[in-house]
């Protein structure tokens, strides 16, 4: 891009340069910003809200989950903190080439020369740059005035991501928690803005789920069992992202247009290289969603997508890994993922497991067990991932374990301080489900529809009050507007 391109464009989309008309905030009209507040409810991951001068963040997930709406919000605070709007920059990185940054460093420092005041760079989509945007943006913090502004980037591909964490080493600056990774609401945020009237009981950590302050957390949110298996199985079916959950509080159903433009995130942007085609794309979404909480045989997947060739097939799946579609879970081997054995594949958000039934209704959707275990996985990687942020993506956070007769335990994994998780959806009996787990490590959690009850080290409790108790959202963060619920 030529410099007078690359000025102009960034002198048209950072609008909080110009002096305001008629009154009227830069926010008004920012697309994104529009359509945030549009939605029926209040809802602020807050995820850049702790922004240090001369930090390296890097803010990473899903297409349509939020992260440009995070960065503008981050912009507007800010500036509503004084500092000086010229020195505040955004650059959405589409469409750019690797050699652009080098040209926006350049023309910032004409812009607001260093020595001024903190600058404020944000990187927008910085993975859509096909060529060496790790390493540019390395020699631009050790080579130019770069080194000492805070910067963000952004994107929805974690495919650089263990390079970036490599190559950037040393100089994230004073930013702490540098990598963030913005998910689907979870579930006590979902229960907020969609009118759950619920108590602001105490997250617990997950190997603390048997305590004695667990015990009385699940005490008190007792009397709403009800309220939470409805929740909960809501959940199931309409997700966590923002869009998917305004749709459902407007028309009581995600829109087909928000589920055509999940595919087409998932299709002509993570999928699509080579010959691929959407055919294959809805195959291998069919194959993985019929097969959420089982091991997958990837040979047989390679012939429901016409015989394709084993490492094709792993390219695909790495995709769908590296932006935020699926997760893998694998095999326990001592506390260390088998990675030579079969692994399971969920997927991040509900709307994502059901893609492939939405475009094709023929295709039987995944059942509330599947989808329960699922998204239970997705609530204990959430907490991981507050712990130790940027972790999410991580594939030996969450193991399945399998006993030598070949029976399985869900969840497990060193962090858990030997305290299974199993996603059994039952409201009846439950103690035979714990017993691979009694067996191999002395108790463990399960998650039913409606059951609470303790034996020993085995409890049962159901997967929406558990859910619930996992989640960190409080309500300063999300909240349901006046007369939004219809």
């Amino acid at each position: 891009m030529r410099r007078g391109e690359l000025e102009a464009q960034i002198s048209t989309t950072n609008r909080w340069w110009r002096r305001p008309r008629d009154g009227r905030r830069w926010e008004s009209d920012d697309r994104d910003l529009i359509s945030a507040d549009g939605a029926p409810y209040t809802y602020r991951p807050g995820a850049l809200h702790d922004l240090v001068t001369g930090g390296l963040y890097a803010l990473f997930g899903p297409r349509r989950v939020g992260k440009s709406v995070e960065v503008k919000r981050a912009i507007g605070g800010l500036l509503d903190t004084g500092v000086d709007p010229r020195r505040v920059v955004h650059a959405a990185c589409n469409t750019w080439q690797y050699r652009d940054l080098t040209t926006l460093v350049s023309l910032i420092d004409e812009l607001a020369p260093p020595g001024g005041g903190p600058r404020y760079l944000f990187l927008d989509e910085i993975t859509a740059i096909k060529e060496d945007w790790v390493g540019t943006l390395a020699w631009l913090r050790d080579q130019t005035s770069l080194g000492s502004d805070c910067v963000v980037i952004s994107g929805s591909s974690a495919e650089n991501l263990e390079r970036a964490r490599s190559d950037l080493a040393g100089r994230r600056g004073p930013a702490v928690d540098a990598d963030r990774i913005l998910l689907p609401m979870g579930f006590r945020s979902f229960c907020q803005v969609t009118g759950h009237d619920l108590p602001d009981a105490p997250t617990i950590h997950p190997q603390d789920m048997l305590t004695p302050e667990a015990t009385v957390a699940i005490a008190e949110l007792r009397p709403y069992l009800t309220d939470l298996v409805v929740a909960w199985e809501r959940y199931l079916e309409v997700g966590g992202f923002p869009r998917a959950v305004t749709d459902w509080i407007v028309d009581r159903a995600v829109s087909d247009e928000f589920e055509n433009a999940l595919w087409d995130a998932v299709h002509g942007l993570t999928l699509v290289f080579g010959d691929w085609t959407a055919a294959r794309s809805q195959a291998l979404l069919e194959a993985i969603s019929k097969r959420i909480t089982s091991r997958m045989n990837k040979a047989d997947v390679a012939r429901d997508l016409g015989g394709i060739h084993h490492q094709t097939l792993d390219l695909r799946l790495s995709a769908l890994h590296n932006a935020f579609v699926t997760w893998p879970c694998h095999l326990s081997a001592g506390g260390r993922p088998d990675l030579a054995s079969q692994v399971k594949i969920y997927f991040v958000d509900p709307v994502h497991a059901r893609l492939a039934h939405a475009r094709r209704p023929n295709v039987p959707a995944p059942d509330y067990t599947q989808m329960s275990e699922q998204q239970l996985g997705v609530a204990l990687l959430r907490a991981h991932e507050r712990a130790l942020p940027g972790s999410f993506r991580d594939a030996d956070v969450l193991l399945y374990y399998r006993s030598s007769t070949g029976s399985e335990v869900d969840f497990t994994g060193p962090w858990l301080n030997r305290l299974p998780y199993e996603g059994k959806y039952t409201g009846g009996a439950w103690l035979r489900e714990t017993q691979t787990a009694k067996a191999a490590f002395g108790g463990c959690v399960l998650a039913t529809r409606n059951v609470i009850d303790r034996k020993d080290q085995r409890l049962a409790i159901p997967a929406g009050m558990l859910a619930y108790l996992l989640d960190d959202d409080r309500p300063t963060s999300s909240q349901l507007r006046p007369d939004a619920s219809g």
